[in-house]
């Protein structure tokens, strides 16, 4: 586990000892001292071969799970993890539901799929279990008072979500939103990212298409300005890349920049990128999970490797460290891991994840950018 894990999971495990004292009756364990039962829903599709691509996946996600708990039991965690196959069929998952065992599961993680995580939701409601989406957004359906947690928002909200990590961010700068759709309203994405922007500084960002309203006619000659680019084509790449020149500016892209055709990545040194799932291959945090990957399964580790084991790993330790009320104590704090990070926010009846990534290109390399200009 690299340093930035590590010190993200020391924070949810620095309060354990003050948490236990004062909200454990005198007769219980203390959190981190129970064993917690976990369930892991996910499609399988075990003997369902034209579902491979599936499958696949699922066997990635669990590659990092069996990693995080292995993390999870040398921090002395005590797990009973029960693994199911839920076959993308909502009538497997009530038939797993029906077991009267599963009303004593403390967290479910899984399903995937909307038509399984309804039933799932349904469960959970009832029986007032913490239910988390791991892979894709799930609304709250019912309107339950139940802890829904979603690792993942919609993309306008997420737009938001960065408006508001760029003004925590750079908070000397002018922002400024390129935007180069050239219907007249501009799309969801500049104005979400305008409005969580304005929100989060009190101060004023100006949507242009960098065409028409070039950024030089919007700036005062002075101060330090960032433009940030919501259009995921070539047009705005090449428009990034001829802005990014001044040394006052900084330029922030979408990470779809980089898999533009034929693009000449030296053009990029110097550029910013967000993107929710960033995994620099050259980050010490990743070196250290290779390695040890390497040792169990051999090969390299993929995407999903990594979601799987950063997300079990994070729940893992909020459960470990705030027992049933760890949803409770993980809103509005930044957890810093390989793979995203994890700023989890209340919106109405759910909790959402509103981290993202912002990383900077140079000669080849990534770096995940945690300073504050």
């Amino acid at each position: 586990m690299g340093i930035k894990q590590l010190t993200a999971v020391l924070s949810l495990l620095c309060l354990m000892s003050v948490s236990s004292v004062t909200t454990a009756a005198p007769a219980s364990k203390p959190p981190f001292e129970k064993e917690y039962k976990v369930a892991l829903m996910l499609p399988f599709c075990i003997g369902m071969p034209e579902k491979y691509k599936v499958r696949d996946i699922m066997a990635e996600y669990y590659e990092g799970v069996e990693l995080a708990i292995k993390e999870l039991e040398s921090m002395g965690m005590k797990m009973d993890l029960r693994v199911y196959d839920t076959r993308m069929d909502s009538l497997e998952v009530i038939r797993l539901l029906s077991v009267p065992e599963m009303q004593e599961i403390d967290l479910f993680i899984g399903p995937v799929y909307d038509n399984e995580l309804v039933e799932v939701e349904k469960f959970c409601a009832t029986y007032k279990i913490p239910l988390v989406s791991p892979l894709r957004y799930y609304p709250n359906t019912l309107g339950a008072d139940f802890p829904l947690i979603n690792c993942n928002t919609v993309d306008s909200l997420q737009y938001l979500y960065t408006g508001k990590m760029i003004a925590d961010a750079f908070k000397k700068f002018t922002v400024v939103v390129v935007d180069d759709d050239l219907k007249v309203n501009r799309s969801s994405a500049s104005r979400n990212f305008k409005k969580g922007y304005e929100l989060q500084s009190g101060k004023i960002c100006k949507i242009i298409d960098g065409k028409t309203t070039t950024a030089t006619s919007v700036w005062n000659g002075k101060d330090s300005l960032l433009l940030f680019y919501v259009g995921k084509g070539a047009s705005s790449s090449s428009n990034g890349i001829a802005n990014k020149s001044n040394d006052k500016w900084i330029v922030v892209g979408p990470s779809e920049w980089l898999n533009i055709d034929r693009v000449n990545y030296n053009s990029l040194n110097g550029l910013y990128f967000y993107d929710p799932y960033s995994v620099p291959y050259n980050d010490t945090a990743y070196k250290a999970f290779r390695r040890n990957y390497r040792d169990i399964y051999g090969g390299d580790p993929e995407r999903y490797t990594f979601i799987g084991y950063d997300q079990f790993l994070f729940f893992g330790s909020a459960l470990m460290a705030f027992d049933g009320n760890f949803y409770k104590q993980i809103l509005n704090k930044e957890f810093i891991y390989t793979h995203r990070t994890f700023n989890f926010v209340r919106r109405g009846n759910l909790i959402e994840n509103a981290g993202t990534n912002l990383f900077y290109y140079e000669n080849y390399n990534f770096y995940k950018a945690f300073w504050r200009y």
